[in-house]
C-alpha cells in the first residue's frame, strides 16, 4: 500500500461540485474505466492511505457549498470544518491522471501549504480557525481573491517543482478529456450517451 509512504494522517477534500459548464456533462460521472470519475478519484486517495476523504459535490450524500457560485475556494470552505486532521490534501476530480508518486511531495513536504508551481491544484493546506476564517472572508467580501491561488499566496505555500507535469492536466472539455483518455488506455464511452 502506498499509503505506508505517508509521513502522517491526512484528510483529502476532493472538488467535485463545478458545474462543467465547458465539457457539457457532470465530468464527476463521466466514465473512466469501469467506473465514474468520481469513484474512480475516491478509490485512488483510499490507495493512498487516506481514511478520511470529504467530497465537495451538490448532491444529495455529499458536502454541498454553503455560499454558493463561488468555485472551488467556496468547496474547501464548506469541507473543511468537516475534516478529522490537520493536514488536508486538495484534489480535483477532474485530474485522472495524478498518481501517488506525484501527490506524496505535497503531502511528505514540511511546509504548512505546498502546490506544483503553477499549478494551485492538488494542493496541501494545514486545516486552521485562520485558513477558514479567511476563506470566508474572501468569499462573503466584495473585493475578495476568489482563487485557490490567492489563497496559498496568502498562507505562504511552498511552490514545488513537479517531476510529471502531464498528471496535472485538468480535463475541462472534451477534447481534454479524450487526451487523457488516450493516454491512459481508457474508453471514451461517454461521448455516446445521452
Amino acid at each position: 500500500m502506498v499509503g505506508s509512504n505517508v509521513s502522517s494522517s491526512f484528510s483529502s477534500i476532493l472538488l467535485a461540485g463545478g458545474r462543467s459548464s465547458r465539457m457539457g456533462k457532470d465530468k464527476a460521472l463521466l466514465h473512466f474505466g469501469s467506473e465514474n470519475l468520481l469513484d474512480y478519484m475516491q478509490a485512488k486517495l483510499s490507495e493512498l492511505g487516506c481514511h478520511d476523504i470529504i467530497v465537495s459535490r451538490n448532491q444529495p450524500g455529499f458536502v454541498s457549498d454553503t455560499i454558493p457560485d463561488q468555485g472551488p475556494l467556496s468547496g474547501l470552505h464548506a469541507c473543511l470544518p468537516h475534516c478529522q486532521f490537520t493536514k488536508v490534501l486538495v484534489v480535483p476530480v477532474d485530474m485522472p491522471a495524478l498518481t501517488a508518486e506525484t501527490l506524496l511531495p505535497l503531502l511528505n513536504n514540511q511546509a504548512s501549504a505546498s502546490y506544483y508551481q503553477d499549478c494551485a491544484l492538488p494542493c496541501v493546506l494545514t486545516n486552521s480557525k485562520e485558513l477558514q476564517t479567511d476563506i470566508e472572508q474572501q468569499l462573503s467580501g466584495p473585493n475578495g481573491r476568489r482563487s485557490v491561488f490567492a489563497l496559498l499566496q496568502r498562507f505562504n505555500a511552498q511552490a514545488l517543482s513537479c517531476q510529471n507535469e502531464s498528471q496535472l492536466v485538468n480535463t475541462n472539455t472534451p477534447e481534454q478529456w479524450s487526451q487523457v483518455c488516450q493516454i491512459q488506455g481508457q474508453t471514451q464511452e461517454w461521448m455516446h450517451e445521452s
